[in-house]
């Protein structure tokens, strides 16, 4: 299994959630399944419409279904958590989907969203010069099925959709990963870093300060990924 750098902060937040019954959702390959051992979770799977990637029969995982994400999510609930690993960015309707899930959950659920973290400074030099962020390549011969990224997310915008669908205790978690990986990236990302401090400074709440605070962290301006949790109120 090809281990990428955020694979350990979510097993991480689901440990510390105490999560038992868990949505894999999309499962892709199954890497979740793959990291845990039958019996740890009871781990439910599903996959749909250009995401799908349907895991081996030998994963853990007790059932395995197809659903498009960006349709309504029915039929399922009561998930201690939900997984949402690479697939925000390829969905032409993210709303319905956090709505999807905000139901799914059991009160005091949580969310674990995984993302590319396309609004970086490195992939903002990327966009100065060609008009496209890193990952994000002119898609005008693509079809639906295809890959196909729709949205480049960032950590206050991810912020804003989970908050205005009634999201709470949204956290983005810090990833062992270079941050940043080169120089440049350092110098461009320095005035956001700078407005993001006085930002923060200046927070009237302490919930606002906790947001400044995190938006301008080095893994918001720099990171590769992004891992944000949020939790359905109880």
């Amino acid at each position: 299994m090809d281990i990428k750098p955020y694979y350990p902060v979510v097993l991480s937040i689901l440990r510390q959630h105490g999560a038992r019954v868990v949505l894999d959702m999309p499962c892709g390959s199954g890497w979740l399944g793959q990291a845990m051992a039958a019996g740890q979770l009871d781990l439910d799977a599903l996959d749909g419409l250009g995401l799908w990637e349907f895991p081996a029969a030998s994963l853990p995982y007790r059932q395995v279904r197809e659903h498009d994400l960006d349709t309504p999510l029915a039929g399922t609930g009561g998930y201690d958590a939900i997984v949402c690993g690479e697939a925000i960015h390829l969905l032409r309707n993210p709303g319905l989907m956090l709505h999807g899930a905000f139901q799914a959950l059991r009160p005091g659920g949580k969310l674990i969203i995984t993302t590319p973290n396309t609004w970086r400074s490195g992939s903002r030099m990327r966009y100065l010069l060609r008009g496209f962020h890193h990952g994000f390549a002119p898609m005008v011969r693509k079809q639906r099925g295809d890959y196909v990224t729709y949205v480049p997310w960032s950590f206050p915008q991810l912020h804003l959709f989970l908050a205005h669908e009634g999201y709470t205790d949204i956290a983005m978690h810090d990833i062992d990963e270079p941050k940043p990986k080169h120089f440049t990236e350092h110098l461009v990302g320095w005035p956001s870093r700078l407005y993001y401090r006085s930002r923060q400074r200046t927070a009237e709440t302490a919930a606002e300060h906790e947001y400044w605070r995190q938006a301008g962290s080095p893994q918001a301006l720099y990171g590769r990924w992004l891992v944000v949790s949020a939790r359905r109120p109880a």
